[in-house]
């Protein structure tokens, strides 16, 4: 008898230590703040309604990095065309536009990636709020005091090759506004019209903007 009531202590000490430590694994959860889920998904504010951006997603779409990104890539060449394709093509077999024409092309392929930006640049660190002139295009006059220089003095591709040339040197950046609008609609349009415009065929607002 004296044995059984003896089990029966220790089940009942056995018991209640497995609550009492149940219970204090619960108090601990309750205070211990949760970690963040992981996500890529970007908050942007806007005063037309915010816009919860899915990076992830995006990437998986795109060509490549360059397509929103065209800034984390610089115009040296890091890959020769013969790398790839053997001592009878160059370069100056096509055009830079026609290059990028090609499907799937991704410019890391040929440039470099500007090594002291590990983190994609943002939009507004170009495209100011406000568009800042009326043409995208800044008169070489702005620089040069010689009336003879002018757009067509030279290719694209050999203003590329001048040494530490910038894009903004030539080209003023659209506004934030009509960046966004303009890349994201005529993609969203082009791949997904379904989603992203009204009955009669007019760009759906409130698919992007939350209200």
């Amino acid at each position: 008898m004296s044995g059984s009531l003896q089990d029966r202590r220790n089940w009942t000490r056995s018991l209640t230590i497995v609550v009492v430590v149940a219970a204090v694994a619960v108090i601990l959860a309750y205070f211990i703040p949760e970690s963040p889920a992981e996500t890529d998904r970007k908050y942007l504010r806007n005063t037309a309604g915010a816009v919860l951006f899915d990076h992830g997603a995006h990437n998986e779409m795109a060509d490549s990095c360059a397509v929103c990104h065209h800034s984390l890539y610089s115009s040296v060449q890091a890959t020769t065309c013969e790398d790839c394709h053997g001592e009878d093509m160059g370069a100056e077999d096509f055009s830079h536009d026609e290059l990028k024409e090609i499907h799937g092309t991704d410019c890391s392929q040929c440039h470099e990636q500007i090594a002291d930006d590990d983190q994609a640049a943002s939009c507004r660190q170009c495209h100011p709020a406000v568009q800042q002139s009326e043409t995208s295009l800044i008169g070489c006059m702005e620089c040069h005091d010689d009336d003879s220089y002018s757009p067509d003095i030279m290719d694209h591709d050999e203003y590329l090759e001048i040494e530490e040339h910038t894009c903004l040197g030539c080209h003023a950046p659209g506004s934030l506004s009509e960046v966004y609008h303009t890349s994201c609609t005529n993609c969203h349009l082009e791949n997904s019209p379904e989603q992203f415009t009204e009955a009669d065929g007019e760009v759906l607002c409130a698919a992007c903007h939350l209200r």
